[in-house]
């Protein structure tokens, strides 16, 4: 138990600092690629603003200085091409500026195919461009060579991510210990809870024993009564309760282990059918039973059949009279698969999973008469989790309550 509590901390953390990681390192990256969008957009305009015969030239603000280096101010932020076509499109001359990527570009071809986008602006390979349509029918355009700065951030998000990683290993290192210590106070709490319910479940077995024994003879000598009969079934319904309880307590200490042995599961779900057959009979229930034959499981006999019995004890307690029960059972993918369906005339308020929590009652009316105590379904889950199954609880449609239980199938074993 302390492992459990101990990985769901660790699991947690690990998590929410991955996330929060990703978070930060994906919006300073996307921060930095709108900046240098920016840039090169107003880097382009100014440059399209420019006369071609101006004698002036555009520079760069110099960036602070860092780690020692102080930059002078640059003329060009990067390597471009001032390009000039004619009326007919063709291709006037050609002016480079700066140092722009030599990677064999195709000058003409990147401005033939900029100017058949007809854009003002776009991008193309490592390049942004700008148009600038003029009066006479020629046009200006500004090929900006942004490899760099795409390099550059590149470089960045990479070494965001090592940082990331290696801070990561850092985290899981720091919280093996600090978990340890965490899991250790929820140990302890997680005991108390649990001695607590074992001693109170021991301690009412006697007034309920001594409730008994007194109700017994005042039947005999006063004769039975409806206050008697209340008696005898309220006094019923606290020993089903503290028997739960203490079940409840003996899953919450037993290990999630490999289970050992096997057993025909075939046999012992037809068994716990015909127990509750008469009590379903009783509600004029139209029953539909389909179980398999052969279907053989691993695991400890009396923990499935009180699984069984909690299933179908929570069937025949919430479902209304006239109803119908569907019952399946059969092997599919080396898993025996268990589907037990009733009818109820409201469904619980609850969502589905919330359901297999432990005392969340489904009525919300939480009469006495139909109500249960809540530990039913959460006690079925814990034990088909010790025997590396999987339990959930839907709703086929507004009047059905359904409950789907999986269990590793073993085949070509001895059957205990």
């Amino acid at each position: 138990m302390k492992r459990y509590y101990q990985n769901r901390f660790i699991l947690g953390a690990m998590l929410s600092f991955l996330i929060l990681m990703l978070l930060t390192v994906t919006g300073i990256w996307l921060f930095s690629y709108r900046q240098m969008e920016r840039d090169a957009n107003a880097f382009i305009q100014d440059m399209l603003n420019l006369d071609v015969n101006s004698q002036r030239s555009f520079s760069q603000p110099a960036p602070p200085p860092m780690f020692g280096y102080t930059p002078d101010q640059r003329r060009y932020p990067s390597g471009f091409y001032d390009i000039l076509m004619n009326e007919d499109g063709s291709i006037q001359s050609i002016q480079q500026h700066g140092i722009v990527e030599d990677a064999g570009i195709n000058v003409q071809q990147v401005v033939q195919q900029a100017v058949s986008e007809k854009t003002v602006g776009g991008k193309i390979g490592s390049y942004k461009y700008g148009i600038a349509f003029r009066e006479d029918g020629t046009a200006r355009i500004i090929l900006l060579d942004i490899s760099i700065q795409l390099q550059a951030l590149y470089n960045m998000l990479k070494s965001a991510l090592m940082v990331g990683a290696a801070l990561t290993v850092v985290l899981l290192l720091i919280l093996l210990p600090v978990s340890s210590r965490v899991a250790k106070a929820f140990m302890r709490n997680a005991e108390k809870q649990k001695r607590f319910i074992t001693d109170a479940g021991h301690d009412l077995k006697t007034p309920i024993a001594i409730m008994r024994s007194n109700l017994d003879v005042m039947e005999l000598t006063q004769g039975k009564s409806k206050w008697s009969d209340n008696i005898r079934s309220q006094a019923n319904r606290l020993e089903h309760l503290v028997g739960q309880l203490l079940m409840m307590a003996r899953l919450e200490e037993s290990e999630i282990g490999d289970p050992t042995g096997c057993f025909d599961f075939s046999e012992l779900l037809r068994e716990q059918w015909q127990a509750y057959a008469t009590r379903f009979e009783q509600k004029d229930t139209a029953a539909d039973i389909q179980i398999s034959d052969g279907m053989t499981i691993r695991g400890r006999k009396e923990d499935i059949q009180q699984l069984v019995d909690l299933l179908l004890d929570n069937a025949v307690q919430y479902m209304d009279d006239h109803g119908r029960l569907i019952i399946s059972a059969n092997t599919d993918r080396m898993k025996v698969r268990v589907r037990i369906q009733n009818t109820v005339s409201q469904l619980p308020a609850q969502q589905p999973e919330e359901l297999t929590e432990r005392f969340t009652r489904g009525d919300t009316a939480r009469n006495q008469k139909s109500g249960g105590s809540g530990i039913g379904l959460s006690a079925a889950k814990r034990i088909t989790e010790m025997h590396r199954g999987r339990l959930e609880v839907s709703y086929p449609d507004s009047h059905a309550f359904c409950v789907t239980m999986e269990l590793p199938a073993v085949k070509n074993e001895t059957v205990l």
